[in-house]
């Protein structure tokens, strides 16, 4: 039996126009991309937040401003999977490799996200 580790996650929040990327329609509205912290939780925050050059993962294509992120004391997944089952979700984003869960992506905001994850303010 194979033990995934599992690493504090992180949600940065980004304010969305309408627009396409990608296979992806996005609504107007504050997004709050989930991902796994790894080896280097600052890095990889810092780089969604300066909205890279070079872009490499969905999230990059996002065409919002980044607002903001917190790092949480929980699994990605476990992030993902109990924000797919309270909030609106773009199918497929960010995903790819945790089939269990639909998106990575969620139309949430920062509250909500604490709330649904039984974490508080």
């Amino acid at each position: 039996m194979s033990h995934t580790k599992c690493f504090k996650s992180y949600v940065v929040f980004f304010l969305c126009d309408p627009h396409v990327t990608a296979k992806f329609v996005i609504k107007s509205g504050v997004y709050a991309y989930v991902g796994s912290c790894g080896k280097s939780c600052l890095k990889r925050v810092t780089r969604h937040l300066n909205r890279p050059v070079k872009k490499r993962w969905h999230v990059d294509f996002l065409n919002c401003a980044a607002l903001y992120a917190v790092v949480l004391p929980l699994c990605e997944r476990e992030v993902a999977k109990a924000l797919a089952s309270r909030c609106d979700y773009i199918p497929g984003f960010g995903s790819t490799d945790d089939p269990d869960s639909p998106s990575h992506l969620f139309r949430c905001q920062l509250d909500e996200v604490l709330q649904y994850v039984g974490l508080t303010v």
